[in-house]
């Protein structure tokens, strides 16, 4: 069996948008501030000066100068508000976010104003990480026009977060004042424990596939029996080497199987245990799950509490994902579930040292 690695088990995930299903957005009359730059702090410098000069003197020549500073900086104010006004911000989220691995984001902004178009525009979100923040120029966004722009940001532990927020600032049209939004879209979002790779000494026995054939017609992978074609039958069942033997369509019947169960069965750790180990063994749980579900198995996570109950496919991915993304560990070690009789059990304890520590049952 191959080695599957964590970029790989997340590139197999589809990215789709999660909640809400379509794009979020808003358009409103943005919040925002305005600040002088160094260049503006000289020209406000400036007018006091020469005000003050203008005053003592009584001298026409500096009145008509200040009022020239003056007029610089309200045109400055009125030019940037208008390339702040109506502006509409989207943002599309991935489907699923894990935690230490980049997650792309797509913001859209599109200029609401009939006339008059927006210039020199920054759209920025800091990094939940710490790290650089995500920033785009738009030199000049036409009226009713859209502009679309792909970024990513990184959330270093699971759990609920709130996303930092998308900010608009310009510098139009003299770079005398910095006009800002303040953050904006700070919606919670639920990130979801990291995929680490999987050796194949990491896959236990009890992921092994184990499809049961049954005596009845389904859709397994074995040939049940082979009758005449029928009407509303699918013809990629069609055996055409029968048919030509017997002068009539042939189709093939197949026996249906049952998908293997797996239980995974995660322990409360101790009360002194490593932070550090305990997200390595979520994080173990997680890509198991990933793991088992591609294989086609149905999956069952339980804890000391609650269980998730067996199930297949993505939505019941997403279910077990969550209950990790939101797992607390007690102060107390809670009692462990007992056996199941049937099925496969993967226990998993998260104290254990080192972290792929497991036991398979079943």
């Amino acid at each position: 069996m191959t080695s599957r690695s964590a970029a790989s088990l997340q590139s197999s995930i589809p990215l789709r948008l999660r909640v809400p299903t379509q794009p979020q957005r808003r358009g409103y009359w943005l919040p925002r501030t305005s600040r002088p730059t160094r260049e503006g702090w000289w020209i406000i410098g400036a007018s006091f000066a020469v005000g003050l000069a203008a005053t003592n003197t009584g001298n026409n020549l500096l009145y008509l100068i200040l009022a020239m500073l003056l007029s610089f900086m309200a045109i400055s104010g009125v030019l940037s508000e208008q390339t702040m006004r109506r502006l509409e911000l989207e943002r599309e989220r991935p489907r699923r976010l894990f935690a230490g691995a980049p997650a792309s984001f797509g913001v859209r902004l599109t200029n609401r104003k009939h006339r008059l178009p927006s210039f020199s525009l920054y759209v920025s979100e800091k990094d939940p990480a710490g790290g650089r923040p995500a920033t785009h120029f738009l030199l000049k966004v036409p009226p009713q026009g859209r502009e679309v722009w792909q970024y990513s940001l990184t959330f270093p532990r699971r759990g609920i977060h709130c996303l930092p927020g998308l900010r608009t600032l310009t510098r139009f049209p003299f770079g005398l004042f910095v006009k800002e939004s303040r953050p904006i879209l700070t919606d919670a979002v639920l990130v979801y424990p990291s995929l680490c790779a999987l050796t194949p000494g990491e896959i236990a026995t009890a992921l092994d596939p184990g499809w049961r054939e049954r005596n009845r017609r389904g859709q397994g992978g074995s040939l049940r029996n082979l009758r005449p074609y029928r009407s509303g039958d699918d013809p990629r069942l069609l055996h055409w080497k029968t048919s030509a033997k017997a002068g009539d369509l042939m189709v093939k019947e197949l026996a249906d199987e049952d998908r293997p169960r797996v239980r995974l069965v995660v322990e409360d750790p101790a009360p002194d245990a490593p932070v550090e180990v305990i997200e390595a063994n979520i994080s173990y749980v997680a890509s198991i799950a990933v793991y088992a579900i591609r294989m086609g198995s149905q999956v069952d996570l339980t804890t000391a509490d609650e269980s998730t109950g067996f199930g297949h496919g993505e939505a019941h991915l997403d279910g077990i994902l969550e209950r990790l993304a939101l797992y607390e560990a007690p102060p107390r070690p809670r009692p462990p579930v007992s056996p199941i009789p049937f099925g496969r059990a993967l226990i998993v304890r998260l104290d254990a040292i080192p972290s792929r520590a497991l036991a398979a049952k079943g």
